[in-house]
């Protein structure tokens, strides 16, 4: 399989792996068509949580971490999904800091793809060692998911977890692609140093006689 194929998938994975990490980020209160959980009359989100009334979809500010609450904006108890202390909900921060690494491993492999960094294994081997990362922050932002709504994790929250396997396939291509490169240039050094051994004639030798 040629370079330009490898890098072009690992390009792409990459690019899904960014559109389900931007839903989640774009649930409610930013958008009141997604969210990451539902549970009873309220929808949940990564900067906060909407009431949905029989009139009307009452959020609250956009913020990381859920205001505290004993009672909610419609004057009913609040409680959180997994019943859990309001503090918890700040690890939702992962979610943007995922998407900003994963952003950056995306230009990072957009120029491997387009300039002659693409050859060079120091270069390849920075960009596998920051693919790690990725795959952590990815797969935390599922976890944190389901430890904050459980069972009541609506689909976007689900996509983090194909985020995540898309990161996990794009570590291990990087990975073997920086050993392919590597492997390449340490044959065509030795092809380089070779030393050719000089050959002679038998009419040398007879001549020489």
């Amino acid at each position: 399989m040629s370079q330009l194929i490898v890098v072009s998938a690992i390009l792409l994975f990459i690019t899904v792996a960014l559109v389900f990490q931007l839903l989640p980020i774009v649930a409610v209160p930013i958008s009141k068509e997604l969210a990451l959980a539902t549970f009873y009359n309220s929808t949940y989100g990564v900067f906060g949580w909407c009431y949905i009334t029989a009139n009307d979809t009452v959020c609250t500010p956009k913020r990381i971490g859920y205001v505290d609450l004993s009672v909610d904006l419609s004057g009913q108890r609040r409680v959180l999904p997994a019943f859990m202390d309001y503090s918890v909900t700040r690890l939702l921060v992962v979610h943007p800091l995922s998407f900003a690494i994963t952003s950056l491993l995306w230009i990072m492999v957009l120029l491997i793809l387009i300039t002659s960094l693409g050859d060079s294994p120091r270069y390849l081997f920075v960009v596998a060692l920051f693919s790690l990362p990725t795959f952590l922050f990815s797969l935390l932002c599922f976890l944190v998911d389901i430890l904050i709504f459980i069972s009541h994790l609506a689909w976007p929250g689900w996509l983090m977890l194909g985020a995540t396997l898309c990161v996990a396939t794009c570590c291990s291509l990087l990975w073997n692609l920086r050993r392919s490169v590597s492997i390449k240039k340490y044959e065509a050094l030795h092809s380089e140093e070779r030393v050719e051994v000089p050959t002679y004639s038998m009419v040398h030798y007879t001549s020489n006689g």
